[in-house]
């Protein structure tokens, strides 16, 4: 079985949408992490969490098999207030907790480690160390770009792409690509992006997926679109889909059409959009059966 080590903070969110208010465990290592383990893979958590953290939160990684590593800090938990209205998500950070060191990870362990930090807590520091890895490694580096005011509130910044980690995979939203490249145009950013990395995935909403691999370009266009009330951790379910799935030798362009699928049929707010497993590989087909070579 696939052993893999997902690490990033796990926060406390606080959601609020028009469907419900819902307090609950979030960050890449749990949405990630069952979606992973949904795909039967062994995941390991490399965070890090207070005192504070909830026993009942405590029981439910164990319940879910998700085991954390040299995880306790004496900052408290990376909390959250999250509102997203129409696709329009605005983040408040509470709390951040103590920053992950990567040179304490024992690596070895591992068939591959996703990066995915949420509220700068993975540093440059550790770029070297992310660098060497050996075993394949995938990059969200959404929490590289985060900056927050004195408030609290969030906003993507602009960052050196030659300043992040390098890894085998990255994927970034729209968004993301325009701070990381500072070029407008998506398929263009992601071209240049493309030679930093061997395989990018760029996401813009529920709208298309790109994938560039081997010198290809190819793009997904969703063919069931619904309006989601909560899209907090979707793109961590398609990492975790796509990550595992990838590792256990799965074709790569199946692979992301499983993560899309299983991220575009969640329902529910917060971890709950997740808990309960799901068939979604008929609607896997169908995206597969879609893709277009464009380059």
């Amino acid at each position: 079985m696939v052993n893999i080590c997902i690490t990033g903070h796990i926060s406390i969110d606080k959601i609020t949408n028009q469907q419900n208010k819902e307090l609950s465990i979030g960050g890449p290592p749990c949405y990630a992490g069952i979606a992973s383990k949904n795909s039967k893979t062994n995941v390991s958590i490399y965070t890090k969490i207070g005192y504070d953290f909830p026993k009942k939160y405590t029981k439910w990684l164990k319940t879910n098999n998700l085991t954390t590593i040299n995880n306790i800090s004496k900052k408290n938990t990376t909390k959250f207030e999250i509102i997203e209205s129409n696709n329009n998500k605005k983040l408040k950070l509470i709390n951040k907790c103590e920053n992950i060191e990567l040179s304490e990870l024992d690596n070895n362990k591992y068939d591959g480690i996703l990066i995915s930090p949420i509220v700068n807590e993975i540093s440059k520091s550790n770029n070297n160390i992310i660098n060497n890895f050996e075993q394949k490694t995938m990059l969200d580096p959404q929490g590289y770009l985060r900056k927050f005011n004195s408030k609290g509130t969030c906003k993507l910044m602009n960052y050196d792409l030659n300043e992040l980690p390098k890894t085998d995979i990255i994927k970034v939203s729209k968004e993301e690509s325009k701070k990381i490249t500072k070029i407008e145009n998506f398929l263009e950013s992601l071209k240049k992006i493309s030679k930093h990395y061997s395989i990018v995935i760029g996401t813009n909403r529920n709208i298309i997926t790109y994938l560039i691999s081997k010198n290809k370009i190819y793009n997904i266009e969703y063919i069931k679109k619904r309006k989601l009330y909560d899209t907090i951790g979707l793109g961590d379910i398609l990492d975790g889909i796509f990550f595992s799935n990838y590792l256990k030798g799965e074709e790569i362009s199946w692979a992301l059409s499983l993560g899309i699928a299983c991220a575009s049929s969640r329902n529910g707010t917060g971890i709950k959009k997740i808990e309960i497993t799901s068939n979604y590989e008929e609607e896997a087909y169908k995206i597969y059966n879609n893709i277009k070579n464009i380059q």
